[in-house]
Parts: structure tokens; C-alpha cells; sequence
């Protein structure tokens, strides 16, 4: 029996090494084989990590987030950047992006790192409802928070919600009447025109039916264009298995109709693995992520 297990156990490891030699890119073999490499990274890595303090802004397990102080003199006034984690919108933790915090505030940001109730068991409805929760408490808990000095950034689905935090006036307005739009997203391997997706348990689970209202709220190409004075940076892999690229041409494409200041950045034999890597071994976008963060101009006093 235990000869028939080790073996069993002996295919199985053969069969996901043969994928990933074999899975070309583009597909979503190719990208499912190299996601434990991803979270080892993630878990593992030598890099430094930043040490984070966690904050509840509501009574649920997943109603929390991680805050990083900026390892540089903080600006005047201080800019912040939310910083959302991947995964579909079920899977993935704050936890885990420590690395991507000690890069973040390396560049004289505080940094958030935002965790939320997730799909199945909640939808978009339900996310939305913790984003207005989690600004109410940045403005309650941090003296020199605003939205306007605020970036929101993510991978994934961290992306989604960083473009649907700067573009849809309402979670801003439902949550601090008087407070203006953030001044601006960057999203990486992001769904950002769910039109554009193909039909799966993700999206149906996080937006409904595309006949929902719910999908329309859900999908950040129905809030463009940007507000003014607001910047966005997306870079997409051109061999994305998992979030196909058109979705991202197809937002900088209505985005670009109304905005000069929307900038798009597609990597050539960029995977969407490789384009969350980016902390550990993908120089390119981190270079690119940097730099635009670098250029951001300083936000004006509340």
C-alpha cells in the first residue's frame, strides 16, 4: 500500500514537472505551474521585509490591513500608496507582500496593505462595502492621510481594485462626503474591462451575470474616464494565461479617449506570473513601477 502510494505521489510530481517544461506561454498550465514558485518567493525570499503593523477596520477575520511607515523622510505633504494583494479575489494575503512593502516604502510612501472579505462566500457588493470601511478608518486613524496624496497599486485582482478605488467616485463619496478622488492607480496583469474576460467562476462569483448591475459597478472601464488631475500606470504581459491582454488594451483604448495621462506598458513574453514577480527577478517592471512612483508629483496640501 505504501509502495502504491509513493508512486502515485512520484507520477504526480512527474506530470507537473513535465507541464512546466512543456505548457507553452499564454496558457493557463503554463502559469498554474509556476504559481508555488511564486508564493515560495513570496514566503521565502531573502529580500529585506518591511515590519508591518496591523489595524482592523471592521469585525470580520478579513477586515484588516498591514501599515508600513516609509523608509525615507516622509514628504510634506506624506504620500501613501494602498497597495492590493492577487488572487482572484479569494485567495492571497496582506501577509505575504512584505517584500513588495519594504520596495514601496523604500520610495518615501506609507503603505497599506489592505485585506477584504472574499468570493465565494462575498461579492463585489461586499468588497465594495469594506474599501468605503477602509478609507473611513485611514481618515480616523491616520492624522496626515488624504485620498488626494493617495496611489492605489495591486497585481491581479489587487489591480481591479486599485482602478476601481481611483475611478468610481461613489466608494470615495459613500465614504468621506467631503473628501476628493485619490490621485491615481497603477495596475499590473489587471482584469480592468471585465467585458473583455472570458465567462468564469472568478468573475461570476465576484460580479454576477453580465446582465447584473452589479457587473457594470464591478467593472472599472465602466467608471472611466479618470478624474481630473488623476494618473494611471497598467502593464500587462502580451502572453498573459490568465488575464488576457485585450482586457488592458481595451481600457487604455476608452481611457486614452479622455485622459493624456494614462500610461500603458506591454512586455513583450511577459507572463502574468512574471509580471507579479516583480519584486524578486522581473528588473523591467519593477524599473517601470519605480519610476512612475518616483515621477508622481508631490500631492497638494489638504
Amino acid at each position: 500500500m505504501q509502495f502504491f502510494f509513493s508512486m502515485i505521489v512520484v507520477l504526480l510530481l512527474l506530470s507537473i514537472f513535465l507541464l512546466y517544461v512543456t505548457a507553452p506561454r499564454g496558457t493557463l498550465w503554463h502559469e498554474a505551474t509556476r504559481l508555488p514558485v511564486l508564493w515560495y518567493q513570496a514566503l521565502r525570499s531573502r529580500q529585506p521585509k518591511a515590519t508591518l503593523k496591523r489595524i482592523n477596520y471592521g469585525p470580520h477575520l478579513r477586515q484588516y490591513y498591514l501599515y508600513c511607515e516609509p523608509k525615507l523622510p516622509s514628504a510634506n505633504p506624506p504620500r501613501w500608496i494602498i497597495y492590493f494583494h492577487g488572487g482572484s479575489w479569494r485567495w492571497g494575503k496582506p501577509d505575504y507582500f512584505r517584500v513588495h512593502a519594504h520596495i514601496l516604502a523604500g520610495l518615501g510612501y506609507h503603505v497599506i496593505l489592505p485585506s477584504y472579505r472574499p468570493c465565494p462566500q462575498h461579492n463585489y457588493s461586499h468588497i465594495a462595502a469594506d474599501l468605503k470601511a477602509l478609507l473611513r478608518n485611514l481618515d480616523q486613524k491616520h492624522a496626515d492621510w488624504s485620498p488626494q496624496a493617495t496611489i492605489a497599486g495591486g497585481m491581479s485582482a489587487g489591480g481591479h481594485l486599485s482602478a476601481l478605488l481611483a475611478l468610481d467616485a461613489n466608494l470615495i463619496r459613500e465614504a468621506l462626503p467631503n473628501a476628493r478622488s485619490i490621485a491615481g492607480f497603477f495596475a499590473l496583469g489587471a482584469p480592468l474591462d471585465l467585458e473583455q474576460m472570458p465567462k468564469s467562476f472568478a468573475i461570476r462569483d465576484l460580479a454576477g451575470s453580465r446582465e447584473d448591475p452589479l457587473f457594470s459597478k464591478a467593472n472599472p472601464a465602466a467608471h472611466l474616464p479618470l478624474q481630473p488631475q488623476q494618473r494611471g500606470l497598467i502593464i500587462h504581459g502580451d502572453q498573459d494565461g490568465m488575464v488576457p491582454v485585450a482586457a488592458a488594451r481595451a481600457f487604455v483604448q476608452k481611457a486614452k479617449g479622455s485622459s493624456n495621462d494614462i500610461a500603458f506598458h506591454q512586455i513583450e513574453r511577459g507572463t502574468h506570473l512574471s509580471i507579479a514577480a516583480w519584486p524578486f527577478q522581473n528588473e523591467q517592471v519593477r524599473q517601470i513601477i519605480t519610476n512612475w512612483l518616483s515621477q508622481n508629483p508631490t500631492p497638494p496640501k489638504p
